[in-house]
C-alpha cells in the first residue's frame, strides 16, 4: 500500500540487487544460513534448490539500472525510506547494514527502532514503510509461509506486507483444499513465481 515502494517494482528490484546477502549471513548468523530465494524453505513441498531470484545476484550496476528505471537516477528525487526494526543490539546492527547497502546506490534510509510491542503495532496498523522480521514455520509446509502473502490476511493479519494479488490468492485457496501431491506442488510453484515476479519481500 505504500505509494513509493509498494507501487514501484523497479525500486524494489533496485533495493534487492543492492543488498549483499553473503555478508549478513557471515556476520550475523556465523555462516549458518542459506540465501532464501522464495517463501518455500528447504525440505518443504515445492522447494526447488535450483530456483533463484534474479536479483539475489549482488550487483550495484544492476541496482543502479533499476533505480533509474524506477525514476530515481542515483537516488535523486527519492525521499529517505524509513526502515523499522525491533530494538536490540543485533537489530540495530542489522538495520545499519541495510542502510549502508542502500547508500551505495544513493538511496537514503532513516532507521526507526521500536520496542517489540511498538514494532508489532506498526505492522498491524500499516505504519512501517519497510521493515525486517523473521518467521519460523509452525509446521513444515509451504502453506505456512504463503499465508503471509495471502490477500485476506493483510494487516492486522499475518500478511504484514499487505501484498494482494488475485491470481496468487486463487492458487492459495485451491492448494489449501488439496492433499500433498503433484497438483498441489504445481500450485505452490505458481505462487512462488508470482512472488518472484512481484517481489513484495
Amino acid at each position: 500500500d505504500d505509494p513509493v515502494i509498494g507501487k514501484n517494482k523497479n525500486l524494489r528490484m533496485a533495493l534487492c540487487y543492492a543488498y549483499d546477502q553473503k555478508t549478513p549471513i557471515d556476520r550475523f548468523y556465523n555462516g549458518r544460513a542459506i540465501t532464501a530465494n522464495s517463501p518455500i524453505g528447504p525440505d518443504m513441498d515445492g522447494y526447488d534448490e535450483g530456483f533463484q531470484l534474479p536479483c539475489k545476484e549482488y550487483s550495484i550496476e544492476k541496482a543502479k539500472e533499476y533505480l533509474k528505471k524506477a525514476g530515481f537516477p542515483d537516488g535523486k528525487g527519492l525521499a529517505p525510506i524509513e526502515y523499522s526494526f525491533p530494538t536490540s543490539t543485533t537489530g540495530r546492527q542489522f538495520a545499519e547494514y541495510v542502510q549502508q547497502q542502500f547508500e551505495k546506490i544513493g538511496v537514503k534510509t532513516t532507521l526507526a527502532g521500536h520496542s517489540w510491542p511498538q514494532f508489532q503495532d506498526r505492522l498491524r496498523n500499516k505504519k512501517a514503510q519497510m521493515f525486517g522480521i523473521a518467521w519460523g514455520a509452525d509446521y513444515p509446509d509451504a502453506e505456512n509461509m504463503f499465508q503471509l502473502l495471502y490477500g485476506p490476511n493483510v494487516s492486522p493479519g499475518p500478511n504484514s506486507s499487505s501484498f494482494k494479488n488475485k491470481e496468487f490468492d486463487k492458487y492459495y485457496e485451491e492448494a489449501s483444499k488439496l492433499p500433498p501431491g503433484e497438483k498441489r506442488t504445481a500450485l505452490y510453484k505458481k505462487m512462488r513465481d508470482i512472488f518472484a515476479a512481484e517481489l513484495p519481500w
